[in-house]
């Protein structure tokens, strides 16, 4: 028997997924308020000029004070609904035997997302000004050292970003709408957040994997670890091999194939 899912239901958790996203806002202004405080401590005459500018060179230890925050944010929202964090963000239990293949499916992710974004831009499918605003937007992860890039980037972000977008938004969605509806909507929230029109597009395309991952297996785990295995790939690639590129695609696709199977097999 299909579950019957009210108007009113989804509206509440629509909006109680705009309570969370506005957490996440406040984590930043926090975060970027909090290293400026700190900056004008350590340069007492610097002028708004100067500091503007010293933010801009610490985007990567903000967003790791930003990821620290958020959740912390939300471990306080969830004491007092009087719960838990770990419930409330399903940090569940799930078949750990599968854990390789949430890796596998991270690392195959990002040379097929870099894959597909190389041939749009040589077929002239993505505006150049998008490109631009891209690199300028993450040129400070991309000159940082490489251990701030894996605990930013690599650590950090993917483990807040998982127990906001696919644990506290998600789960608060798939209670009263279609699966695959509140993984669509998680999934834009996810984009919004990255800024940029091309982080919009291709985060929400990464939001919708992710939000199946963690759906399929009632727990963000598995969508934690491919998401950490995603952005170190990202990090860390200095160049793609075009063979690679094209072997992960495929790859992915029987990761995907092999999960379901798994599923669709206890269910006979």
């Amino acid at each position: 028997m299909k579950k019957a899912y009210s108007p009113s239901g989804a509206v509440m958790s629509i909006l109680r997924c705009c309570l969370y996203f506005f957490l996440w806002l406040v984590a930043q202004i926090i975060a970027v308020n909090l290293t400026a405080v700190l900056i004008s401590m350590r340069f007492p005459g610097l002028d708004q000029v100067g500091l503007n500018e010293m933010l801009n060179q610490l985007m990567v230890e903000m967003n790791i004070i930003t990821g620290c925050i958020t959740v912390l944010l939300l471990a306080l929202f969830s004491k007092l609904t009087k719960t838990t964090l770990s419930k409330q963000a399903y940090i569940n239990k799930y078949e750990s035997g599968f854990s390789f293949a949430f890796v596998i499916m991270g690392v195959a992710t990002a040379y097929s997302v870099a894959l597909a974004l190389g041939l749009f831009e040589m077929a002239g499918m993505i505006p150049d000004s998008w490109i631009q605003v891209q690199e300028q937007t993450y040129s400070d992860v991309n000159n940082a050292s490489g251990l701030m890039q894996f605990f930013s980037v690599g650590l950090v972000a993917p483990v807040a970003e998982e127990i906001l977008f696919r644990g506290f938004m998600l789960g608060a969605l798939k209670k009263e709408m279609h699966p695959w509806v509140a993984i669509g909507v998680s999934a834009l929230a996810f984009g919004v957040a990255h800024g940029t029109p091309l982080g919009m597009i291709y985060a929400t395309g990464l939001g919708v994997l992710m939000g199946w991952l963690a759906v399929r297996f009632n727990s963000i785990v598995p969508s934690m670890i491919f998401h950490v295995a995603y952005n170190c790939t990202q990090a860390y690639s200095d160049g793609i091999s075009l063979i690679v590129a094209v072997i992960s695609v495929p790859i992915l696709v029987l990761e995907i194939r092999s999960i379901n199977k798994h599923f669709r097999g206890k269910k006979e």
